[in-house]
Parts: structure tokens; sequence; C-alpha cells
């Protein structure tokens, strides 16, 4: 376990916890995601990043990293990053990728969003990245607030191509930070 504060701690996931981590996801990525599906089937979301397979490939993934987050004990949600991976549009910085950072509802607005992103951005200054970028959808503005209120901002927009979507939900924006 690695101890963020008193009340946050992150655990690596391995293979044998692809159940748990379905299990979760498919807690916590709904109540957030489901209307951007076609019939709020989340089912294409769940097959393609979450099986087995998935998490194989992003487990071989060379400087990445994937972690179970617990709040006060309770697993509350996930976090990956995946280190000097670069920005389309800063390709000459060594970049950090947020690559996925979930938290259950009963997790948000605590503090915990902060904490992690704060650690993170050591986790990768330690790992000789100078940037911090991540891809949030378009249309979450209490994401895109919450990042920018962190010190983002927008690189570029980018577009999902995901057949099962909403068209009005396909626009995600890359937002990115400097790491002093």
């Amino acid at each position: 376990m690695i101890v963020i504060s008193d009340a946050i701690q992150l655990k690596l996931i391995s293979v044998r916890d692809h159940s748990k981590l379905l299990e979760l996801v498919k807690q916590i990525y709904p109540p957030a995601y489901k209307h951007m599906w076609k019939n709020d089937d989340c089912g294409f979301y769940f097959e393609k990043f979450y099986s087995l397979d998935s998490l194989n490939k992003e487990l071989a993934e060379a400087e990445s990293e994937y972690y179970f987050i617990y709040y006060k004990t309770h697993l509350d949600g996930i976090l990956r990053m995946h280190f000097n991976k670069a920005l389309k549009t800063k390709p000459e910085t060594s970049a950090c990728y947020l690559h996925r950072i979930y938290l259950s509802e009963d997790a948000q607005g605590k503090g915990i969003g902060q904490k992690l992103l704060s650690w993170v951005e050591q986790r990768a200054k330690s790992k000789g990245d100078e940037l911090l970028w991540l891809e949030a959808m378009d249309t979450q503005q209490q994401a895109l607030r919450f990042y920018k209120k962190q010190g983002f901002t927008e690189s570029h927009k980018a577009y999902l191509d995901f057949e099962p979507l909403r068209d009005r939900f396909r626009g995600m924006d890359v937002l990115f930070k400097v790491l002093n």
C-alpha cells in the first residue's frame, strides 16, 4: 500500500484483481457516464476497456502504473498513469498521461482528487516528466472545472469514435499542466 494521507491509500492492481476491478468500475462508472451511451448501456465500455485481455495489455505497458484507490479503508476508485507518454501538441516535452482517475460518488467532494493529483504530479516529476496531461469529456463540466482549478490548461480537442456512444458525447478536451 502507498499511503497518500491518513485516509487515502493506493494499492497496485494485478491481473489477479480483474474481477474486483470490473465489479468496482461497474459500480462507479454508470452514475456519471451511462447517459452518454445509447440505451444507457455501458456494456461496450466495460468489454472494450475492462476485459481480462485489456487489463493484461495495460499491465504489460512499460512505464505505467495502475492502482485501486482506498478512502478510509473502503475501495472507492481507480487511478492509472503512463509515464513518458508525449502530449501530441508538445512532443518535445517529457510527459505523464493521467489515463484514468475515477472515484465513487461517495468519495467525491472530499479533497481526494486534489490529493491524488498532487501525488501524481510528484510521482511524474520523480520519473523525469515535465508535464501532466489527461483527457476529459467536454460535457463533464464538473470535472473540467476541477482540473482547471488544479492548474490545467486546454491543449486541444479530441473525438471518440465509439459507435454506441451518443453523438453529443463524443467530444474530449485534452488538458495539460506544466510540472514545476
